[in-house]
């Protein structure tokens, strides 16, 4: 049975794994998000770019992976639009596909998965396993909000969309980067309805005991800060977990938009894909003829060129943002009449989302 249209699928293919010989190039992709080709497509036509990738990996003979949020249905809210506006790109997908070299990996956007399946004939899967050493997922399982209630992350994600679509304006992470009225005023209304929410919460503690409603605020003020200061979906703790105890040695996510190669242990390296919204257009390469190591596993910008080691992460490793409440933070940066200062250390990381 299918899911219904912009339903959220977990049917088979979100439990599916898909193993691939450790040998050849691999190029992995996610966070494509194609929208309607409007002003609020974050995808921002750049499908000259893409195509002339996807011509690159078809030249080279390598096999292509996708992991993940190809396309933002919620940007949309009807596929004529994006067919309209991209299907030269999703065409070039399908014939790479029919060669069998190219495999899509389910994201927490992919809530209708016919258009893969059906129309574009690609196979879906859940994850993708190469060889014994790497594990390619889209990365939402790790996120602490998205990942335990995909059905109210789309709900909260449908909403972002349409006021972003009606106001013809971006409601984005990080502030800095977005620094428009708009969004200034979005977190001037964050930061009155988290205090509001933190003290019902601590006066239900008192009352009855129980903390939940206290820990369930701490999260969600935390998820923003981090997202905020470099670490989008609070992602990268969970993901050191799991590579650092899990069987593979190399572990590739998308879904954080944050591109880079960190090697978390003597044998564990953790790549993420980036993605191609707005300024970006991050192509992960391996080489899965040799251990994973940073000579073979490469992220790279494809339109500029530019390379991702592990600079971003370096705050993150060093641990330099966490323990920083979102209470702390809008004392350090907040100067009154919607106005921000985010010039210090704590304003931010991360590259445009």
């Amino acid at each position: 049975m299918h899911p219904g249209p912009f339903e959220w699928a977990r049917e088979n293919p979100s439990q599916a794994r898909r193993e691939l010989p450790a040998e050849g190039v691999y190029y992995i992709i996610s966070d494509i998000h194609l929208g309607d080709g409007s002003m609020t497509d974050i995808f921002v036509a750049k499908d000259r770019h893409l195509l002339r990738f996807l011509d690159k990996v078809d030249a080279e003979g390598a096999t292509l992976i996708v992991a993940g949020d190809a396309i933002d249905f919620s940007q949309s809210w009807s596929l004529t639009p994006i067919l309209r506006a991209h299907g030269k790109v999703l065409g070039a997908f399908s014939r790479l596909a029919a060669k069998g070299r190219m495999t899509y990996v389910i994201g927490n956007h992919d809530f209708d998965l016919r258009l893969y399946d059906e129309l574009l004939n690609l196979p879906v899967v859940g994850e993708v396993q190469i060889g014994d050493d790497i594990l390619v997922r889209h990365g939402y399982e790790y996120d602490p909000v998205i990942g335990p209630d995909i059905g109210r992350s789309e709900m909260r994600t449908r909403v972002h969309h349409g006021i972003e679509r009606f106001f013809g304006i971006w409601l984005r992470l990080p502030l800095q980067h977005f620094y428009n009225l708009p969004n200034r005023l979005a977190f001037w209304l964050f930061h009155k309805a988290a205090w509001l929410t933190f003290r019902k919460a601590e006066l239900m503690e008192r009352l009855t005991g129980d903390d939940s409603g206290v820990k369930a605020a701490r999260q969600e003020s935390e998820y923003w800060l981090l997202a905020q200061l470099g670490d989008p979906g609070g992602l990268f703790r969970p993901v050191r977990e799991a590579a650092l105890k899990g069987a593979h040695k190399l572990l590739v996510c998308g879904h954080s938009h944050l591109p880079g190669v960190v090697r978390l242990g003597p044998e564990r390296l953790y790549a993420n894909t980036g993605s191609w919204t707005f300024n970006t257009a991050t192509v992960l390469r391996i080489d899965a003829s040799q251990p994973p190591s940073e000579e073979s596993v490469v992220v790279q910008d494809f339109i500029s060129g530019k390379v991702y080691g592990d600079r971003l992460y370096q705050p993150l490793i060093a641990g330099g943002l966490y323990g920083l409440t979102f209470f702390d933070w809008w004392a350090q940066v907040y100067r009154g009449w919607l106005r921000f200062d985010l010039s210090g250390g704590a304003s931010g990381q991360s590259e445009p989302r």
